[in-house]
């Protein structure tokens, strides 16, 4: 396994001043439309207070009861690579399999898995990531649309070592496992330098249905 360097805080400061906010094109889904996804944001916005994350050790599994069964911790174990540490029931069912110690790729078909370690990588230098997600279709398989979210956590020294998720979806699940596309498809763009003149990279989400 590859190991990460740690990271004080003023370096995660630096490279989190050059990475905005994932924006994506949402198509007839929006967070709104998911409350445990809504929940623990609001939740995850208040632990921040204004920092770049809060740290691992802060997260209270008690406010976020209803939640649970959507929500995942992960380990960052190299750029773009998250490792499944905790998991709720739901995502168990999912994959038809306790997920623990797999990668978070193992819930998406390998055309998504570019556009998900780009994610990946953005949060583990600050950036807060939902992506909209829709499940292949199949025999015993029916529609099925979600949303994932992907939130940065620091560890105690300061680093981006561990990403909060919610996996939240709507519809059966049917036969598992299921397997996520993006429903949109992703790019490196460049958008206008900030004040210290310093390009910075936004993943944008171009329209796909």
């Amino acid at each position: 396994m590859t190991h990460l360097p740690s990271f004080p805080n003023d370096t995660i400061a630096a490279a989190a001043s050059n990475v905005r906010r994932l924006s994506f094109a949402l198509k007839s889904n929006s967070v709104q439309e998911f409350p445990a996804v809504a929940k623990v944001q609001a939740h995850y916005d208040v632990l921040r207070a204004g920092r770049i994350a809060p740290a691992r050790a802060e997260i209270d599994p008690r406010p976020l009861a209803e939640a649970l069964d959507v929500m995942f911790v992960a380990e960052v174990v190299a750029p773009g690579v998250a490792r499944m540490r905790l998991c709720g029931q739901h995502l168990n069912e999912l994959l038809g399999m306790e997920p623990r110690g797999m990668p978070l790729s193992v819930f998406f078909a390998p055309e998504a898995r570019d556009d998900v370690a780009k994610a990946l990588a953005q949060v583990a230098n600050g950036a807060r990531a939902s992506l909209p997600l829709r499940a292949e279709k199949g025999l015993g398989r029916p529609g099925l649309d979600g949303m994932l979210v992907l939130l940065p956590l620091t560890d105690h020294t300061g680093a981006i070592t561990r990403i909060l998720g919610v996996l939240e979806t709507c519809g059966q699940i049917g036969r598992a496992p299921r397997k996520f596309k993006l429903r949109a498809s992703a790019e490196m763009k460049p958008v206008p330098p900030r004040a210290t003149g310093k390009p910075v990279l936004q993943l944008i989400l171009g329209g796909r249905s």
